[in-house]
Parts: C-alpha cells; sequence; structure tokens
C-alpha cells in the first residue's frame, strides 16, 4: 500500500508542477529517488513482503480517529479514475498545489510537514479520484465583486474558472468548502435561502455570494456533481489555561452554526449534497488538540475532515 501511495503522490506532483510552474510536493521528488533505485529485485521483493505481514498482523491502536484509512474499504469502482476540483481557502491549501498567484497558508511552522497529510490528498488516495484542480486560496471569501478579477472573491468568475486540470478536464466532482473567512469578517447572512438571483456586482451577503457561486458551478459544470461543506466548529481565545478556547462569535452574533445551516438551506434548495463538517467530531473541547488557533487543523483535525468527505462521497449517512 505504501508503493501505492507514494506512486498516486508522483502523478499529483507532475500536476501540481503544471499548474504552478513550479515543485508540486514539497521536495516529493526526493521521496521518489529513494524508492528502491538502488535496491535489487530480491530486496525489493523480501521488503513488500515483510510490509505486507506487518499489515496482516497489525492491531488497530488508533480505532477512535477519524480518517483512520487502514479500516476504510478498498478504493471504490464509482469513485476510481473521477476528475475531483475543490473551492475552498486556507484549510485546503498546501504550498505548490494552487493555480499561480493563490494564496497558501500550509505548510507553515512545520504544522503539515508533507502534502499526505492534508484532507485532499488523503481523500484522493482513498478513493482513487484524481485531481484537476485546488482551486482554494487562503484568506478568501464568498462575498465581493463578483465582477473583479480577484481570485480572492469566491463568487467571482475569474475565481470559478479555474476548474479544469492542464488539458481542459471537466471536473465530475466538485467539493465547495468555504465561509470559515465569512464568518471571521462578519459578513451578514442576508436572506437568500438558495431560491433568490442575484445580480453580478457588489455581493454583500454570505447568502446571496453562496447562491451564486452554486449557480456559476452549476452552469459552468453542468456534468459535475457538487458537494457543500458546511464548517467546522471555530473556537476564539479563551481566557483561561483550563479553558483554551471558546466558541467563536463574530461582530454580528453570528457562529459557525448559523453559516452552516445557511449553507445546508441553500445546497438542499439547490438539489445539492451536503457534506456536514459541523458536526464531524472536531468541537470545542478538542480544538487544542485538533488546531493550531481554533480554525485551522492540524494532521489529526484534517483526519476527522476526510473522514466526514469520504463518507458523504460513498454515501455513507450514518458515518457516526
Amino acid at each position: 500500500m505504501r508503493k501505492k501511495r507514494l506512486c498516486r503522490i508522483l502523478t499529483y506532483i507532475l500536476l501540481a508542477s503544471c499548474l504552478t510552474g513550479c515543485g508540486g510536493g514539497s521536495g516529493r521528488e526526493d521521496v521518489a529517488a529513494d524508492t528502491g533505485a538502488e535496491q535489487t529485485a530480491a530486496d525489493a521483493e523480501a521488503e513488500a513482503s515483510e510490509e505486507t505481514a506487518a499489515e496482516e498482523t497489525q492491531t488497530d491502536t488508533a480505532a477512535d480517529v477519524p480518517g483512520d484509512t487502514e479500516q476504510a474499504p478498498a478504493q471504490d469502482d464509482a469513485l476510481r479514475g473521477l476528475g475531483l476540483s475543490i473551492v475552498g481557502d486556507s484549510l485546503s491549501t498546501y504550498s505548490g498545489w494552487q493555480p499561480y498567484g493563490f494564496n497558501t497558508y500550509y505548510p507553515i511552522k512545520g504544522i503539515l510537514e508533507d502534502v499526505t497529510l492534508t484532507w485532499w490528498i488523503m481523500l484522493l488516495d482513498d478513493t482513487g479520484m484524481e485531481l484537476c484542480t485546488n482551486n482554494s486560496s487562503s484568506g478568501s471569501t464568498c462575498a465581493g465583486d463578483s465582477t473583479a478579477e480577484d481570485i480572492q472573491v469566491g463568487c467571482s468568475s475569474l475565481r470559478l474558472s479555474f476548474m479544469t486540470d492542464t488539458h481542459g478536464r471537466m471536473p465530475d466532482i466538485i467539493i465547495v468548502y468555504m465561509g470559515t473567512n465569512d464568518l471571521l469578517d462578519a459578513v451578514p447572512l442576508g436572506e437568500n435561502d438558495g431560491t433568490m438571483m442575484v445580480e453580478e456586482g457588489e455581493v454583500k451577503t454570505f447568502g446571496d455570494a453562496y447562491s451564486m457561486m452554486l449557480d456559476k458551478l452549476s452552469s459552468d459544470y453542468p456534468a459535475a456533481q457538487i458537494y457543500c461543506c458546511t464548517l467546522t466548529q471555530v473556537g476564539d481565545w479563551g481566557k483561561t489555561e483550563a479553558q483554551p478556547f471558546v466558541p467563536f462569535t463574530n461582530s454580528l452574533g453570528l457562529t459557525a452554526a448559523d453559516y452552516s445551516e445557511r449553507i445546508r438551506l441553500i445546497a438542499e434548495n439547490k438539489g445539492m449534497q451536503v457534506v456536514d463538517l459541523y458536526n464531524c467530531g472536531i468541537v470545542t473541547d478538542n480544538l487544542p488538540a485538533l488546531t493550531v488557533d481554533g480554525v485551522h487543523l492540524k494532521p489529526e483535525g484534517m483526519q476527522y475532515i476526510e473522514a466526514a468527505m469520504l463518507a458523504a462521497l460513498r454515501g455513507d449517512t450514518d458515518m457516526e
């Protein structure tokens, strides 16, 4: 299984290199160069046998960790080979893996030492899907001027034009995981529940922006199945060592639950799938273990996200 993962990562590196014009995976070429270049065939066969034996005898020491892909079923025939594109913010970035000019967050201060620790690379590995593009930019919001040449505006036509791979392949599946920065920036929810038309221009409410974003994706990529993610629970710094985080409330008195409910309502009214990240297991009490600041995920937090994504794509509504 380790060899299959390395082969898949090499494929992603080549794709990312085409997208960005630079190296695509934070030194993954070195890993490839070390995988058997100086081994004899007999050594390689012996190593593979040892790994197989170890996997067969290994006991489950992390049964409570969502995203423990060793326990997941084999790759699904229904998902293998499908093209995946992501529309996201910092939680879905990794340096060298976004289109040129998009902002990145990871890796930072060693939080994620390798791209294989991101939720989306784990998802690709566990499903056999292929990355079309990772349309994620750190700090971006859904709201803003939809006509501006600004990739930081999620509802802008420019931003949503970066969805195909370098050969023009359209995505079969689009995962939309945005809205956290709208919460943090106190963008008003507005009245749009996904049933109202939105005019191009300065889009000032989250409901209008999210609805417009989904309409554009649906129109421009009609064959794609769109999955809309609610937000994870977000923490603000607490005042005591015993309580490092408290639930985040923005200046409008709104929380991640409020934006998540609007995402769910809009998606359902448009007939799109919902990935419930608000209830994926990341809660205020475990934010110190799963995040660095109440928002940005550690590797352990990424596992929760990937588990919820995987369950949604496989149609497993009884994940918990």
